[in-house]
């Protein structure tokens, strides 16, 4: 399929945040293992730690190995941007604590992964945040469990290990129309077989060490991996 770019997916795969010229002819982006980048003067400096300009300073923040996995996703997902973290929990914690405060609420799947169901039935609790997982399948389910207090809805584009396929653009039309971002896992899918911003996602969540990069074969997690189903 063509993409909005003009670029097939397959192109996309293999050209997308593809730098040669940078990296000296090399044709796989070099590992940089520099911690901290120079700047030749104050201002410089001053520019990227107040988001002035997209030059590095420090590794947590920034890295161009990174930045290419980062662009090269955002790629395949069709997407506006995207962030690269160490663990898969990382991604979907950073995801969820961006949207919500101490006595908010949000709308999940219960068709989950088992670490995302621990963190949103028994962690997220303990800072007065509540989860109302739900069978997202169920009739009018969704509508019922929306408050005032909701700031999302989330799930996964395929439940493991039940399997489950939910109405991704069914439901995201019901969020938005409660003004509700739409926050998905498409890690068992893969922007090969489905990108969910086609269908209304607004934030979608992977594990690269699964069907992109191979089962176990990369270090960076930029998601949950597995999942379990809970009633």
């Amino acid at each position: 399929m063509t993409s909005k770019t003009g670029y097939r997916f397959e192109t996309r795969v293999i050209h997308a945040a593809q730098s040669p010229g940078a990296w000296q002819g090399a044709t796989l982006p070099p590992i940089y293992q520099s911690a901290a980048h120079p700047h030749e003067t104050a201002e410089s400096l001053g520019r990227a730690f107040t988001g002035g300009s997209d030059d590095y300073i420090y590794m947590r923040l920034g890295n161009p190995t990174n930045r290419g996995l980062e662009e090269k996703l955002a790629a395949l997902e069709e997407g506006r941007g995207a962030i690269v973290m160490s663990s898969g929990m990382a991604a979907v914690s950073n995801a969820c604590l961006t949207l919500l405060r101490a006595g908010d609420e949000f709308v999940s799947s219960n068709s989950l992964f088992l670490s995302t169901y621990t963190l949103f039935a028994n962690v997220l609790p303990r800072f007065g945040i509540a989860s109302r997982l739900i069978d997202l399948a169920a009739p009018g389910a969704l509508e019922k469990a929306i408050t005032d207090k909701t700031r999302f809805v989330y799930l996964e584009t395929i439940g493991n290990p039940r399997m489950d396929v939910p109405d991704l653009e069914g439901i995201a039309q019901i969020a938005h129309a409660h003004g509700l971002p739409v926050l998905i896992d498409n890690t068992l899918a893969s922007p090969y077989l489905l990108r969910p911003i086609e269908l209304g996602a607004d934030v979608v969540i992977h594990s690269i060490t699964k069907y992109l990069s191979g089962n176990g074969s990369a270090a960076q997690a930029f998601s949950q991996a597995r999942a379990m189903s809970r009633p």
